[in-house]
């Protein structure tokens, strides 16, 4: 799905990890993601989607399908009237 490959390009992008290391259930500590490049991974999803994660600063220990199933929450939200 598109939010799903948008989200894994960011988190690809702003880590400088390849691709395809990355799925729904690896941490950010899994990938060996820096928490300076996680902080950023949020800031850029947060940008690109208008989603408000809460500053999820937690990253290294949740799942990347923890951020994908926020970020689809708040873009439905923002989309609902």
């Amino acid at each position: 799905n598109d939010l799903e490959k948008t989200i894994f390009d960011i988190i690809a992008k702003e880590a400088q990890i390849p691709r395809e290391k990355i799925s729904l259930d690896a941490t950010m500590q899994d990938l060996d993601v820096h928490s300076l490049d996680a902080i950023q991974v949020v800031f850029e999803i947060e940008d690109r989607f208008g989603a408000d994660l809460d500053g999820e600063i937690d990253i290294g220990l949740r799942a990347v399908d923890h951020q994908f199933r926020k970020t689809r929450a708040a873009h439905q939200a923002a989309a609902d009237p």
